[in-house]
């Protein structure tokens, strides 16, 4: 009987070994949906850029999948290709340099000009077939005193199954996101 066990054990094992294996897929946000390029102006403004910041359940590799209920997915064979903040940084680093003509848009701890904090709670796929983003984003002085705090959420139906549509519609939700950003910000300038 042991030595049946064992035979039944050991093949169960190599069936396993003899499927084939998931593989990894890995995603980033497309940053071909950037505007042209503007023509270099003399710089009239400055805007400092703080670091996206991201809830914990964001800050993963995985890409994130809410199913019905509150119960989240971490997608273990669908990953970012880089960090989900760092991607965010760099899109909104550009994005709003393409959007703002004649605004110096910095990263590097400079303290002169107002300040652009955005924090992510949602940024994920949905069971009913949307993606999900939310968060708040804020304009403040030098010295920190609040000039607007704007929640953000936006709900995106995807044209199709599949983590890559999902990817392209958080990509185009950032995408607009940062088009009201920037409309907010030449207003105030």
């Amino acid at each position: 009987m042991k030595k049946r066990m064992m035979s039944l054990a050991l093949l169960g094992l190599l069936a396993g070994c003899g499927s084939a294996p998931t593989s990894l897929h890995y995603y980033s946000l497309d940053t071909d949906n950037q505007l042209a390029p503007t023509v270099a102006t003399q710089p009239q403004h400055q805007l400092v850029l703080r670091p996206v910041a991201l809830s914990g359940q964001l800050d993963k590799a995985s890409l994130v999948y809410q199913l019905a209920g509150n119960e989240l997915h971490f997608a273990e064979y669908h990953r970012w290709a880089g960090s989900l903040d760092g991607q965010l940084n760099q899109l909104t680093l550009n994005g709003l340099s393409s959007r703002l003509p004649g605004w110096v848009i910095r990263q590097d701890g400079a303290r002169k000009g107002p300040v652009l904090t955005i924090s992510v709670e949602r940024f994920q796929g949905r069971h009913d077939g949307r993606a999900v983003l939310s968060g708040r984003w804020r304009l403040l002085t030098e010295e920190g005193t609040v000039l607007r705090d704007m929640p953000f959420q936006q709900v995106r139906v995807l044209p199709d199954d599949g983590y890559g549509p999902l990817v392209d519609e958080l990509g185009q939700g950032w995408q607009q996101l940062l088009d009201q950003i920037a409309a907010d910000l030449r207003k105030r300038a």
